[in-house]
């Protein structure tokens, strides 16, 4: 049997150990799902039959598995040493997601739904690793990135986000830090070398457009990749407000929304393989500098950090545990070195809108100004921010 296909029967067949002799008495078929957007795994959904007259035995119509694989939208992209280096940073990618799941049970966080899982294996060499959980693809939905995210569901996000830095401020088991805090692992989510990776991703931007980006302008925010003021920027962040998981990659396809919602419901919040301990500003950056326009971002950001601050304070009786000011402080602190991965994002999305990868190629032109213009607002709000590193 091939590998792959006896990975996958493996991971299935421990997601119900309750099953002796799985496979003699659960037919199963593996669908593998097409994925553009998907740069760090091969997705599958296993159909599940129990056999003609086998009694006793339950399980779904279908599990949804997650291997870790590095997609052919990255490997197109990198020579041989890059891609052993990626191979390293998804074992620890994989690592993490799994660990979030031990840490943290299914439906225990307010606002902030994840999906059930049945079962999860680290990467321990070829054809290992993997996640199968519940499958969400016929109730859920995830928006694309133009138009982005509207009014409603951005209110959401920060209702999210409250419940979940409500309960990690509540929880008085805190072993979850040393599993996420950079340098867990031997390895950092934003260690030097991605730093580099995104800043060269970004420059890319001065030739896409020189009109908005040229003379440098790119160039000259380069100290929002240095590593040693995001690192020393994220200390002083931490030390104020200890104890925060940053999901880090709060992208619009890692949000699913339930269909045919009155009021745009989280279905599943997914992907938790770049977290580390960090400020709670840094997903809220994150969701309004790709999510929005450019001049709706700089009209609503005020108002959804109130909405952010509003809803954390009703989890703790009406005072939040810290105050707006602080907030305000954190997320200009920490606003270049989160949005600089917006920036490192947009250049991607920009070359995947032009060949198609992404959205309707003939709105390509239109899409990909769209993008140009969110990237120059955050460019000119680094530009601002200068002064105060």
């Amino acid at each position: 049997m091939e590998e792959k296909q006896k990975q996958l029967r493996r991971l299935v067949e421990n997601s119900f150990p309750h099953v002796t002799n799985f496979h003699e008495k659960v037919s199963v078929e593996f669908e593998k799902l097409e994925n553009a957007k998907s740069f760090w795994s091969e997705i599958y959904v296993a159909h599940l039959k129990v056999n003609e007259g086998v009694k006793d035995v339950e399980v779904p119509g279908d599990v949804f598995i997650k291997v870790p694989r590095i997609s052919e939208n990255v490997l197109r992209c990198e020579d041989e040493e890059a891609v052993d280096e990626l191979q390293n940073v998804l074992v620890y990618y994989s690592k993490k997601e799994n660990l979030f799941y031990k840490h943290f049970p299914y439906g225990t966080i307010p606002n902030f739904p994840f999906p059930k899982v049945y079962f999860t294996e680290d990467v321990a060499g070829e054809a290992t690793g993997g996640i199968v959980a519940e499958n969400l693809s016929e109730k859920v939905f995830a928006v694309e990135h133009i138009p982005g995210l509207n009014h409603e569901q951005i209110l959401r996000l920060m209702e999210a986000l409250a419940g979940f830095h409500s309960h990690l401020m509540k929880r008085e088991d805190k072993s979850y830090v040393e599993s996420f805090e950079e340098g867990a692992h031997g390895r950092e989510t934003y260690a030097p070398g991605m730093q580099n990776m995104m800043f060269e991703e970004a420059l890319t931007l001065e030739s896409v457009n020189p009109e908005v980006f040229g003379n440098g302008r790119i160039q000259n925010i380069k100290w929002a990749f240095d590593y040693s003021k995001k690192t020393k920027a994220t200390k002083e962040a931490i030390s104020a407000i200890p104890g925060i998981i940053c999901h880090a990659d709060m992208n619009v396809t890692n949000m699913l929304w339930k269909k045919d919602s009155p009021n745009n419901e989280i279905g599943a919040i997914i992907d938790y393989q770049m977290l580390f301990i960090g400020s709670v500003a840094f997903d809220i950056i994150r969701i309004l500098t790709l999510g929005m326009t450019r001049e709706e971002r700089r009209e609503k950001t005020e108002s959804y950090l109130e909405y952010y601050h509003k809803t954390l304070a009703e989890f703790f009786d009406g005072q939040a545990p810290f105050s707006m000011e602080e907030l305000h402080r954190q997320y200009n602190l920490i606003y270049p070195f989160a949005s600089n991965f917006t920036l490192f994002g947009i250049a991607l999305y920009i070359k995947m809108y032009s060949d198609g990868t992404l959205g309707n190629i003939e709105k390509k032109e239109e899409n990909c100004e769209e993008l140009v213009d969110r990237a120059r607002g955050i460019v000119e709000d680094i530009e601002a921010l200068k002064a105060n590193f």
